[in-house]
């Protein structure tokens, strides 16, 4: 199965030019939290997330109504070939554990965006679940990796840092979820 397959194409973009404000009445109206951002020739050149506004915008009182929304987004995008075989595009997400990709045509022009929702839902039965997995992961344990204000961040451990990956978060971090199950670690 290819990523074309499965891909959403109706797809909002911005430009360039596009402002904060734009970016975010566009992610209210069409109800998305992620924007490609694409030059005049249809070539991503980065991405804005509802995140993005809020990290990178709104806590640095930006002014919505006049800064570019590229002054704030994520680049390059994470991308990927419309035509690639979607375990590809699952081991990108997984590898880069990025809950969407851009898939691009073999010119570079946006084709459409896959994301772990499509993967769920279209491609059942695949490594769907290593990728979701790998994306809990980086959800579960926060920016900060469950760690308190004010407390050394495991990847600041150096001897968390010798340690196999599969080692290295020794006590779980629930925030929500299903404690009665007898889950030690969320994801295993």
């Amino acid at each position: 199965m290819k990523c074309r397959d499965i891909m959403s194409k109706r797809l909002e973009t911005l430009s360039e030019t596009d402002t904060i404000a734009r970016a975010a009445i566009v992610m209210k109206e069409a109800q998305v939290g992620f924007l490609p951002i694409c030059g005049a020739d249809r070539k991503v050149i980065g991405v804005v997330t509802d995140r993005d506004l809020v990290t990178r915008g709104l806590a640095s009182a930006l002014e919505a109504r006049t800064t570019s929304a590229a002054m704030i987004m994520t680049a390059p995008a994470v991308t990927c070939l419309a035509d690639a075989d979607l375990r590809a595009a699952e081991e990108l997400m997984a590898r880069e554990r990025r809950s969407r990709l851009v898939l691009t045509n073999d010119d570079g022009t946006i084709a459409g965006v896959l994301s772990v929702v499509d993967l769920v839902e279209r491609a059942p039965g695949r490594e769907t679940l290593a990728t979701l997995k790998s994306l809990l992961w980086r959800e579960a344990l926060g920016p900060r990796g469950g760690a308190a204000p004010g407390q050394r961040l495991l990847k600041d451990d150096p001897l968390s840092a010798e340690r196999p990956e599969s080692e290295r978060v020794t006590e779980p971090v629930f925030v929500g979820g299903r404690h009665d199950l007898g889950t030690k670690e969320f994801p295993s």
